[in-house]
This record gives structure tokens, C-alpha cells and sequence, in this order.
């Protein structure tokens, strides 16, 4: 396999999902299929055995969670990350999620999103969510999680970072904040980068959910 080419490994129970989602990641040439799993103990086994780029992670499994999978995602000692892609989309199952470690979280009946770009999009530190679950992550963490602790210093984000943090939080991805702002993506991500160094996050899914809890957004 060309080492440029990125391995995605999918667990899915259902059979007309899952040949439908590696229909949707072998469409784009720089992403292979490297296994499809029905259960969480296969998942398992095929995750550790062909140690994959990218996990899309169901989780509703007929053997368990597929958290338990994004948590060995957060664990594993290569480059891995985790996308979650469920018809779920309730507030313990999105936070128990991000908590564990994914770093994009895609409802199955979302129209609005393109599998291979959302892929490529968290390779490069983006976090894809469709619009349903941002506007959860908008209004969780306050109701959800304790307050933090105040800090000795301040948090304190640009007004352009303020303004790009809320875009992504409506679910918008980082080609479209830099054609409504009219700057380059590479500018968006610079600032993006710079949000996640202030709020100690690695993803815009955790930054979304501390701004929201510091009050930034």
C-alpha cells in the first residue's frame, strides 16, 4: 500500500452501513479500507492487528460500546484518531464520547457531510460534527459537567478567534470560515491552532466545550 494512502478501519454492525461507508472512503484516493468489523471484540482485534490512520466508530455494538474502542484509539502508540458515526446523538452518548477521546462525531442520517473530507479533515487536526451535535456542544457543558475552577490567569480569545471558534461550533468546516471571512484556510487553522494552545485542547470539539464553560462563546 503507498504510504501516503491513509488506512481507515470501520466498525459497523450494520451490513448496508458499513458497505455503504467503505464505499464512501474508497471513492477518494488517498484513503483505503483496511477492515470493516461487525462487533467491538473484532473491532478490537482488527484495530490492534492492522493498526489503521483513522477509526469510524459505531456505538451501538451487539457485544458492547464502541467507546470502548475510542478509548484504545486514545491509548494505542501509533497515529490514530477516532470518528464517531451513529444514530445517536443524546447528550450522555456525545459527551461519554468526547470524553473518551473521538475527534469528530457524525450522525448517520446527516446529509451535510462528505465522509472522505471529514476524514482528511481531522488527519489535519479538524473535528467534523454535524450540525446537530454543535449545537449541543453549545449548551452541555454547563448543565453537564461542573463549573471549573477559576484560574489565576485569564483566558482571553481574539475577537477573530472568538468569531472562528463559533463557526466551527455551527458545524461550519475550515474552507467555509475562510470563505465568509476572506482569508485562507491556512490563516483559519493558524488561529484554530492558537485557540486549542489557550484553552489546553486538542481538538475544536474540546474547545468548543471549554470555551462554553469559561464563558468565551
Amino acid at each position: 500500500m503507498d504510504d501516503n494512502v491513509l488506512s481507515v478501519l470501520i466498525l459497523e454492525d450494520h451490513d448496508h452501513t458499513a458497505t455503504r461507508l467503505r464505499r464512501d472512503v474508497m471513492r477518494h484516493p488517498d484513503l483505503t479500507v483496511c477492515a470493516v468489523a461487525s462487533s467491538l471484540h473484532t473491532g478490537l482485534v482488527l484495530f490492534n492487528q492492522h493498526k489503521p490512520r483513522i477509526v469510524l466508530c459505531d456505538l451501538g455494538l451487539p457485544d458492547g460500546t464502541g467507546i470502548d474502542l475510542i478509548k484504545a484509539v486514545a491509548r494505542c502508540d501509533w497515529d490514530c484518531d477516532s470518528i464517531v458515526i451513529s444514530v445517536f446523538g443524546d447528550e450522555e452518548r456525545v459527551l461519554n464520547s468526547i470524553r473518551a477521546g473521538a475527534r469528530g462525531y457524525i450522525l448517520k442520517n446527516s446529509n451535510a457531510h462528505d465522509l472522505a473530507s471529514d476524514i482528511l479533515s481531522v488527519v489535519h487536526g479538524g473535528s467534523p460534527i454535524s450540525p446537530k451535535i454543535a449545537r449541543y456542544l453549545l449548551t452541555l457543558a454547563e448543565t453537564s459537567e461542573p463549573a471549573r475552577e477559576p484560574t489565576k490567569e485569564k483566558i482571553v480569545l481574539t475577537g477573530r478567534e472568538a468569531e472562528i471558534l463559533m463557526a466551527v461550533a455551527k458545524g461550519h468546516k475550515r474552507h467555509e470560515i475562510a470563505a465568509n471571512l476572506l482569508i485562507s484556510a491556512g490563516t483559519v487553522g493558524n488561529h484554530i491552532n492558537n485557540i486549542y494552545k489557550k484553552l489546553a485542547v486538542n481538538s475544536s470539539i474540546e474547545a468548543i466545550s471549554e470555551a462554553n464553560k469559561m464563558g468565551l462563546l
